[in-house]
């Protein structure tokens, strides 16, 4: 491979190998486009330097073979500050009367619920531990809060995750996630956990168009119940650069529960202004709760859109409607905030 790098005839673009290395793209995805794009091509020192690096990073020791070496063992503290806005601030009901057949409810006027910005702080800590050949482990844990000026109330946030990351052979992986977070706010405090096993194959499909395929299986813990869930991924590099995934999750039915049914969430990133522009949407539907005998599913639609304004800063807009077969719970909310980049140290 080093040979091959170095001594053929032409040059590769250096805005070739960039692309491989997309907003969104995952490392596994971004180095097998890297690698094929520099077969049987001459490259420059900074980019093999940069594919080397990369390697090493996902347990790859040898990399290309250049001397450098990456520590097994790598730990980043961050911070960011936090600008948003928030449609439920204090996990409080609407303000609309609950209306169930020919019984109406009313709800207590302090309990409704509260929209506004928040603004806050996070921070939290990642690390990497390499521990065999295409083997690491990822940990992470992080905590925030966000404050309403205008109605004096936060949200406190804490989440913790694990992943196992595996090359078994000719780039199929089998990874094993666990993660778990909890929400804290006037009213409520909604905790979840999920461990999933993964497994995904990255390949070409001509053409300069690289794909990861993924299906794996995941449990939903939450406070009430626990859900069995089948998740199915598919991200592609484009030859043009633009990078695209769709995500879809299946979940078995809950008795007496409201719980996700199913959801498809699809992006693109595209460069605009030789910036990345992000497009979102998703669809849910869930279904199984009941509320005094009567029956209740949701289904949920949003779209956004996420631009880097700047270095260490982008700012997303977009709308997400909930529609239910009670109405008490339906939902129209703008979605709006602007995201700084963490402050790593």
């Amino acid at each position: 491979m080093r040979v091959a790098v170095f001594m053929l005839p032409f040059l590769l673009p250096n805005s070739t190998i960039a692309a491989c290395y997309t907003e969104g793209a995952t490392a596994r995805l971004s180095n097998y486009c890297a690698m094929d794009r520099i077969q049987g091509a001459r490259v420059d020192l900074r980019t093999v330097q940069l594919i080397d690096y990369k390697l090493k990073l996902e347990g790859s020791s040898n990399g290309l073979g250049l001397p450098t070496r990456v520590a097994a063992n790598m730990v980043t503290n961050f911070a960011y500050p936090i600008l948003s806005y928030s449609d439920d601030i204090n996990g409080g009901n609407s303000a609309e009367p609950l209306v169930l057949g020919e019984l109406t409810f009313d709800g207590e006027e302090e309990l409704y619920r509260k929209k506004g910005i928040v603004v806050g702080l996070g921070a939290g800590l990642k690390e990497r531990y390499i521990y065999g050949q295409g083997r690491y482990l990822n940990y992470g844990l992080n905590a925030s809060y966000v404050h309403s000026p205008q109605h004096g109330i936060g949200i406190a946030t804490t989440s913790a995750n694990v992943s196992s990351i595996n090359h078994i052979k000719n780039w199929w992986y089998l990874d094993v996630h666990a993660n778990t977070s909890r929400m804290s706010k006037d009213i409520t405090d909604d905790k979840s956990s999920n461990l999933t096993v993964v497994t995904s194959k990255v390949y070409s499909s001509g053409d300069n168009t690289y794909n990861e395929a993924s299906f794996g299986v995941n449990r939903y813990f939450a406070e009430s119940y626990n859900q069995n869930q089948l998740v199915l991924g598919y991200d592609t590099i484009h030859p043009n650069g633009v990078f695209s995934a769709v995500d879809v999750t299946f979940g078995e039915s809950v008795k007496n529960q409201l719980a996700s049914k199913m959801s498809l969430r699809a992006k693109v990133i595209i460069k605009l202004a030789d910036k990345p522009l992000t497009v979102s949407a998703s669809y849910a539907d869930a279904d199984g709760g009941r509320l005094l005998g009567f029956e209740r599913s949701d289904e949920t639609y949003s779209i956004s859109a996420t631009y880097n304004l700047w270095s260490n800063l982008t700012a997303s807009v977009g709308y997400r409607t909930t529609n239910s077969t009670i109405d008490y719970f339906d939902v129209n909310t703008p979605t709006f905030g602007v995201h700084f980049s963490s402050f790593e140290f």
